[in-house]
């Protein structure tokens, strides 16, 4: 049988010895937090009263364990003396003609009873003593409800254990023995209660004899503590205490000479220590404030009164001559940042574009990482800003230089290409069907643009050029995009609204470049063909195929540039729209067209 699977139900006399080895160790923490004074208190004292109070609780262990195991063990002896007779009994209960339920059963269990005074009571339950039971008790000791209900909450669910009930402050061990299955097959025991109560007697002497023992020993470990954290220990830890609260370093003080070299060494160690440390602290100090007066970036640290400090790259970027001339200005009079908010809290900073008005009022560009804490109730943040103009100029410059033409000025190729594939992308279009805005590329290719560079140099071509893209400048809107795509070829990119505007665009292109351009002594002339070609801007219908933006732009440069060379092939300065080709270049355009074939 396993020891510790016993079901105990002891007396109050027996738990109450446990409850006071518990509250033990309480009891002396209290004393002791009482009795102590407000100078004392310290670790000293945090560590005497875990001594006293892990001790205690050692003691109300120790005293739990010996009482629970008194109690098991005199159970288990019990149960073992008294095991044979109940399995005796239930083997002539089933040797019975009419086996548990008969009045011969219950006729057994008042002989068993009569033979043996420590038998209290004897039962025969069928299904948990909940479908059938019969018990043999005195009428005199027990209440037949009473014992009734306890034995159905209390059952013995596995005769090879042992278990207890209590009635009138007595305990009782149930010794159970299993019988033949019955015809239903429900699980037939025969139970005897026997009288376990000077068991528990015994577990109540022994509890009250090691809670005794540990009361004494508990006083004497707690008024031991009391006197060494009262006389040396409380006095000595707490002048350690006072230096490290202080921050001083002095000599051990004379209490610490007296007796306790270990706690005077300890003494020394923390002088030494905090020694060091104040030491190392003003090193640090010096060369972190070295640091930031040799920093390159702006480095300032403001409360809502103002600047506090600045170093001097700070000083030059505000462009004041001292510190003193920046100390308690605002710093949102110098620091825009992009965010709109310049107060934004630690959490939401980082590296951040911002705008720096110097006190000329010239507007720099600059990045800002921005820190914020507390010291002594004071919101306090610290700035780190480096200028960053110039490298944003030249990342401009290089940006500008991507997309477009270095020496016209114009967008270059794929700059143009791009455009005219975001204005061709479908999710561009016009939800609206009756929005009939096209995209017209106006291809434009110098007519004897060779013999000029042929005979007057490469100056003179560049000079051509430069004209040209001026001439198309003013000719076009400032709504068209003017392109240089290589060479002597140009193209323009118009958002139409109305039917006319490309031929407008067009007639006027043709008219600026016939003038003659001036180069040094000479009047250089140039012509110009143009091709043009639309495309409409639509969403495709549901269910047809989608055209990418850029294959779309491909598309329909492409097909100005036919255009361009079917103008070319019929003699240049003209321009050739759709199939269509302008008559002469004296003519009207808008008049006379004829198909090319």
């Amino acid at each position: 049988m396993n020891l510790w699977s016993l079901r105990l139900s002891l007396p109050v006399q027996t738990w109450l010895p446990l409850g006071l080895a518990t509250l033990a160790p309480l009891a002396l923490a209290a004393v002791m937090l009482l009795l102590s004074r407000r100078q004392t208190r310290g670790i000293a004292l945090v560590l005497a009263i875990r001594s006293a109070v892990l001790l205690g609780f050692g003691f109300a262990s120790l005293a739990t364990v010996a009482t629970v195991a008194v109690v098991r063990t005199g159970l288990n002896e019990l149960r073992q003396r008294r095991l044979a007779d109940v399995r005796s009994l239930g083997q002539t209960i089933e040797k019975s003609p009419l086996g548990a339920a008969g009045g011969e059963a219950l006729l057994q269990l008042g002989l068993i009873r009569a033979k043996d005074p420590s038998v209290r009571f004897a039962a025969i339950g069928v299904d948990n003593c909940r479908a059938s039971c019969l018990i043999s008790e005195s009428e005199d000791e027990f209440d037949s409800a009473e014992l009734r209900t306890a034995l159905i909450a209390a059952w013995p669910t596995n005769a090879n254990n042992a278990y207890t009930i209590s009635i009138g402050g007595r305990t009782y061990l149930l010794v159970a023995s299993s019988l033949r299955p019955s015809s239903t097959g429900r699980p037939t025991t025969v139970v005897g209660g026997f009288d376990a109560t000077y068991i528990a007697e015994q577990a109540a002497q022994t509890a009250w004899i090691v809670v005794c023992l540990s009361y004494v020993l508990l006083l004497f470990v707690g008024w031991s503590s009391w006197r060494q954290l009262r006389n040396t220990l409380a006095t000595r830890i707490h002048a350690i205490t006072m230096q490290l609260r202080l921050g001083i370093a002095d000599e051990s003080v004379a209490t610490l000479h007296k007796d306790g070299h270990e706690l005077r060494e300890l003494a020394d160690s923390v002088s030494n220590y905090i020694r060091q440390t104040l030491a190392q602290q003003r090193s640090n100090e010096d060369r972190y404030r070295r640091l930031i007066e040799l920093a390159p970036d702006a480095v300032l640290i403001c409360s809502d009164a103002g600047v506090r400090f600045a170093n001097p790259a700070a000083i030059a970027l505000a462009g004041v001559q001292r510190r003193l001339d920046l100390i308690g200005l605002k710093i949102d009079q110098f620091l825009d940042l992009e965010n709109g908010d310049p107060t934004l809290s630690a959490s939401d900073t980082g590296l951040r574009p911002a705008r720096w008005r110097r006190i000329n009022g010239e507007l720099l560009y600059v990045e800002v990482a921005e820190v914020e804490y507390v010291d002594s109730g004071v919101v306090i943040r610290q700035y780190v800003v480096r200028d960053v103009t110039r490298r944003r100029a030249r990342e401009a410059a290089l940006a500008h230089r991507a997309e477009h033409d270095g020496l016209t000025g114009l967008v270059n190729r794929a700059r143009f290409q791009a455009r005219l594939g975001e204005l061709l992308s479908p999710h561009l279009a016009p939800v609206d069907p009756s929005d009939t805005r096209e995209a017209a590329v106006l291809f434009i290719d110098l007519d004897d643009f060779k013999p000029i560079n042929d005979k007057y140099g490469h100056a003179a071509g560049d000079a051509v050029l430069v004209s040209v893209a001026a001439r198309l400048r003013e000719a076009t809107r400032g709504t068209d995009l003017v392109a240089r795509l290589g060479g002597d070829e140009f193209a323009v990119l118009i958002e139409v609204r109305e039917a006319n505007e490309v031929l407008t665009v067009a007639k006027r292109i043709l008219r600026s470049l016939r003038q003659p351009i001036r180069f040094e002594n000479n009047l250089l002339l140039v012509r110009a063909s143009v091709g043009i070609a639309n495309a409409a801007r639509s969403r495709p219908a549901e269910g047809a195929p989608v055209v990418h933006g850029d294959n779309a732009a491909a598309e329909l440069l492409r097909a100005a540039d036919a255009a361009m060379y079917v103008a070319k092939a019929s003699g240049g300065d003209r321009y050739a729209h759709s199939g269509k080709l302008s008559e002469s270049p004296d003519e009207d355009p808008d008049v006379n067209f004829h198909a090319v074939a």
